[in-house]
């Protein structure tokens, strides 16, 4: 009977240290939809072009900066800017 209780406690408490904020969507140079939600704000995954990326976070002297092998994405703001495969995009905060 205490080995469910405590394994129930251990995936609740797991579930809540894996909290997500609400997504955040932007226009990318005037006609691509980027969405990135952030995870205990070390990690955050971007959907672009129908592809999902696992960014991690990274220093920034201003704004927030996440990145992953050949991604950057970095907001400040209402403006962002996203760097996939050498290709930089200018986004701007739709929600």
């Amino acid at each position: 009977m205490i080995k469910p209780l405590l394994s129930g406690l251990a995936l609740v408490t797991l579930c809540a240290c894996a909290e997500q904020s609400a997504p955040s969507n932007y226009l990318c140079d005037e006609t691509l939809s980027a969405s990135i939600v952030e995870y205990n704000d070390d990690e955050a995954r971007l959907t672009f072009k129908d592809t999902e990326f696992l960014l991690n976070r990274q220093v920034s002297g201003s704004g927030v900066k996440y990145s992953a092998d050949n991604v950057l994405f970095w907001s400040k703001g209402d403006e962002a800017m996203l760097i996939l495969k050498g290709k930089k995009y200018q986004c701007s905060l739709t929600q």
